[in-house]
């Protein structure tokens, strides 16, 4: 088919506004379809996996397609809640143009404010369609008044005899403009291309209201997304970059020319293995061709080319410029992958992911589980680059990081469901520290005899707090004359680094400490390495427990984006969690509050955040540096590790 009749589309917005819903009442009104499916019943073309049968909710970006007046319209519907950003993201990359979809009874809410700021950045096309009009307590104005004053005043209801209208379009082009104000009536075609023209320029977001429920106002959006959102080849030229170097390139969407296809999503099939879904650029690309991965510089075989309609999958023999496609049996293609000619290698820009804001603890509940959950979770991270998994070596956790509650919640039930993997979550630990906080001096003789050789190892150590913003650990050996050999004092710190390794209050790693042998004795016979090793170790604890052992707690830097109407709640709830303030700055309609706070009082802050804010919070942090732990924090965590 011709670029010029296909568009992409992108379905967004808050969840429980309709979007999946509405995907339904596109397909059918287009044929795609005989009978429309219903969320609820959980047969839906665009929620067809379990979870989402079983929750009611997107969770998955799902790919769908219909035709309208000779036109391909290629559907990405996406999820609403915020714990899977992650597919919105993916899905944004791949449109040329979204629909919005607002609530005609709550309005715009937090998840469509979100969306329509990563847009803007994009600066993406957009059509507006008011939803739920059938609803007990709809009102369109209200709903357009909220959209006007959180998304963009450019919001207007297409209404061809309406002035506002007529100066909107007649002010996105200067020829019309004059002819506006000179007094002479514009055509419809002047009209419809000067209005494609402003929604192309985002100068202009037109404005259509029904119900997807009773397919009302679904017609005028078909008729809305051909005539005013961009076919592929309108898209704007993409910027790419020339692999190992700084050198970038411009290349305009056409269906000539090299292929360029940029890889926006992983799905894992039990039966095809790993599904990439890949959006082409440029170009056209067909079944056995040789293709290069530029992200990984390898060479793929494209084996099967398939257009999805949800979980259903009808092979083509080729693609072009402005297809999403899913091809399958790839050996090394991921996320953000750029496949391309081997003709002209060329990298797209990468996608990005917000970082994770909730971590749990996961513990294999059987041995069984224990094998299979590698494999599991390396699966999970390729289809979701907003979930994470670390090994804590210090802790000897294994953790789950993603975006909300209900994003490990999600995967945990993937785990059990698709892999037969069971888990135990849990809160992860603090990675606590200790230190000393005056000198400390203590000698300790270690003398054994049972026959045969002895062991015999004398160390006399003193030990001094090091600066916190200087080195962990220094050695220092004034041993003069004799007293310890030479060749034994790399036992004795080694020794000396065990206890520092072990800690004394509670466990943990002992930092900022100078420690210096000055003096011992040793047995021609009797020493060992093994016996100085012992000695030094037992002095290092005495030491330590005359020099004012503390415990210190990690402190994060945490960034929290917020409106000013939520300030002082926030500001309120950092001091709560024994933080500090250390400034504020305006970016954009939002601020940002720096401050510092102890990790132990993070670990529910995602949830808290968003009940403060009602989801319009968001937060990033990192470590920043150790403070000493309060007396009834030392308290907890040495009883917690002290117990027997």
């Amino acid at each position: 088919m011709n670029a010029k009749l296909k568009r992409d589309i992108v379905l967004v917005g808050h969840a429980h506004t309709g979007k999946t819903t509405l995907a339904e009442s596109l397909l059918f009104a287009g044929g795609s379809i005989n009978r429309k499916g219903d969320v609820l019943q959980g047969n839906s073309v665009s929620d067809f996996n379990e979870d989402e049968r079983n929750r009611q909710i997107s969770i998955n970006l799902s790919l769908l397609n219909t035709t309208y007046k000779d036109h391909k319209i290629q559907i990405i519907d996406t999820p609403g809640y915020s714990d899977f950003i992650g597919e919105t993201i993916s899905a944004l990359r791949a449109a040329d143009a979204a629909v919005v979809v607002v609530d005609a009874v709550n309005g715009v809410e937090v998840g469509t404010e979100d969306v329509w700021q990563r847009m803007e950045k994009l600066n993406m096309p957009k059509v507006i369609f008011i939803n739920k009009t059938e609803k007990e307590g709809a009102n369109v104005n209200d709903a357009l008044a909220s959209i006007r004053e959180l998304l963009s005043p450019k919001a207007m209801i297409i209404d061809f005899g309406s002035s506002e209208l007529m100066e909107a379009v007649a002010e996105s082009d200067d020829e019309l403009l004059m002819k506006y104000l000179d007094g002479e009536s514009l055509s419809d075609d002047e009209v419809k291309n000067g209005l494609k023209k402003a929604v192309l320029e985002n100068k202009l977001y037109p404005v259509i209201v029904g119900s997807a429920v009773k397919d009302e106002g679904v017609n005028a959006l078909l008729e809305a997304i051909v005539s005013y959102c961009p076919s592929p080849l309108e898209h704007k030229a993409y910027t790419m970059k020339v692999p190992s170097s700084d050198e970038e390139k411009i290349i305009e969407p056409t269906e000539d020319g090299p292929m360029e296809g940029m890889v926006f999503k992983s799905m894992y099939d039990a039966h095809l293995g790993n599904i990439a879904l890949m959006k082409i650029l440029r170009g056209k690309i067909n079944t056995n061709d040789d293709v290069y991965n530029a992200t990984t510089s390898t060479k793929e075989h494209i084996g099967v080319i398939t257009v999805l309609q949800g979980k259903d999958q009808s092979s083509v023999s080729s693609a072009s410029c402005g297809d999403i496609v899913a091809l399958t049996k790839l050996k090394n293609t991921h996320v953000g992958d750029t496949l391309c000619d081997a003709k002209e290698k060329l990298l797209v820009r990468p996608l990005e992911f917000p970082s994770p804001s909730i971590s749990a603890s996961i513990k294999p509940k059987t041995r069984a589980d224990e094998e299979k959950i590698s494999n599991c979770l390396h699966r999970l991270c390729e289809e979701d680059h907003t979930f994470r998994v670390d090994r804590n070596e210090e802790t000897k956790e294994l953790l789950i990081s993603g975006i909300g509650d209900l994003h490990l919640k999600v995967m945990v039930d993937r785990m059990k469901s698709r892999f037969n993997v069971e888990v135990d979550l849990g809160t992860p630990k603090v990675t606590y520290r200790e230190t000393i906080t005056k000198k400390g001096k203590a000698r300790y003789k270690y003398k054994k005899q049972s026959g045969g050789h002895g062991q015999y190892g004398d160390v006399d150590l003193e030990i001094e707090p090091l600066p916190k913003d200087g080195q962990d650990y220094e050695f220092v050996n004034k041993i003069f004359g004799g007293a310890i050999p030479k060749n034994f004092i790399p036992s004795i710190e080694k020794g000396a680094r065990k206890t520092l390794d072990e800690g004394v209050l509670a466990g943990y790693p002992i930092n900022h400490v100078r420690v210096i042998v000055v003096d011992g004795s040793y047995h021609d016979v009797d020493s060992s390495d093994m016996a100085f090793q012992i000695a030094a170790a037992h002095a290092m604890k005495e030491a330590i427990k005359t020099a004012g052992p503390v415990l210190l707690e990690p402190i994060m830097e945490v960034s929290i984006v917020v409106t000013d109407d939520f300030i002082g709640q926030i500001s309120g709830d950092i001091s709560a969690r024994r933080g500090r303030i250390m400034g504020t700055e305006a970016r954009g309609k939002k601020d940002v509050i720096t401050a510092h706070i102890p990790l132990g009082e993070m670990f529910s802050y995602a949830n808290d955040l968003r009940s403060m804010t009602q989801g319009r919070g968001s937060y990033s942090m990192k470590m920043s540096h150790y403070e000493n732990a309060p007396a009834k924090i030392t308290e907890r965590v040495i009883s917690e590790n002290t117990k027997t």
